[in-house]
């Protein structure tokens, strides 16, 4: 199957093959996809978490060549300049979790290839350096909500994955997804793995813990779940609330403490389906 890497800092992927379709989720700089489907101006690609969408094949560059070393932008986003000296223009702008091979080293600066082929160069604080496929430490709750708090005021965007802009379950993929932890891309997926926590009358306050994710119901249909966020431990959660920004609430604020129906926990040993 063909495959292909992200060019652009950001990539929409749409429902159809039109830039007036919805957007059902986004790329990032480097990322890699299949092919499932061509067009002259569009292609149909799956990504890492098995999301499928249409892309414009203008976002779209050759596989990046395997490395001993990459590296991940941890500034919420990098400038990736011509040269390593700060007065240089911006060749691209990356976002965080962007991961790119290293080509180069000067001192306090990483030259990095780009699936448009020149290097683009970055403060080497912004990121880390590591082998591709190292393991990830498991990460605290207190780790998982401190990266949450750093998207506070980032603006609500339907189908957003990047500081520009983000959906409700994008944040939450995001926010596990930078501690090596993949979660699937839509809250009623992510609803059906982790540890189920109890939520019931009663239950709620003894049960729930930092770091688990909170789901709940869509007004119109009670069992469809449509919204996710993350508990932070003292009654509140933090989430990106539709047509607002990524914010904090209290669990029992309306309308969400009356449409609040599964919480799970991804933080254990397994991340296997307990539905």
């Amino acid at each position: 199957m063909e495959t292909a890497a992200i060019r652009v800092g950001v990539a929409p992927v749409l429902a159809a093959r039109t830039m007036n379709a919805e957007q059902v989720t986004q790329a990032l700089l480097g990322a890699p996809v299949r092919i499932l489907e061509r067009s002259p101006r569009w292609a149909r690609i799956r990504m890492q978490d098995g999301y499928e969408g249409w892309i414009s094949g203008a976002h779209l560059g050759p596989d990046l060549p395997l490395s001993a070393e990459w590296v991940t932008m941890t500034d919420l986003w990098v400038n990736l300049r011509t040269r390593p000296d700060y007065r240089m223009p911006v060749r691209q702008t990356a976002f965080v979790g962007t991961k790119l091979p290293l080509r180069a080293r000067r001192p306090g600066w990483l030259g990095v290839l780009l699936p448009s082929g020149p290097l683009g160069w970055l403060e080497e604080h912004r990121s880390t350096v590591h082998p591709y496929e190292q393991p990830a430490t498991p990460p605290s709750w207190e780790q998982v909500l401190e990266t949450a708090r750093r998207f506070l005021g980032v603006p609500y965007l339907w189908g957003g994955c990047s500081p520009l802009g983000l959906d409700c379950s994008g944040f939450v993929q995001l926010i596990y997804r930078l501690h090596g932890i993949m979660l699937p891309r839509d809250a009623d997926r992510q609803a059906g793995i982790g540890l189920r926590v109890p939520v019931g009358e009663g239950e709620r306050a003894a049960s729930l813990a930092a770091g688990d994710a909170i789901f709940f119901r869509s007004p119109e249909a009670r069992q469809r779940i449509t919204h996710v966020g993350l508990i932070l431990g003292d009654g509140s959660f933090i989430h990106a609330a539709g047509g607002d920004a990524v914010r904090i609430n209290c669990v029992d604020d309306a309308p969400y403490g009356e449409r609040l129906v599964a919480a799970r926990r991804y933080l254990c040993d397994s991340v296997e389906s307990s539905v």
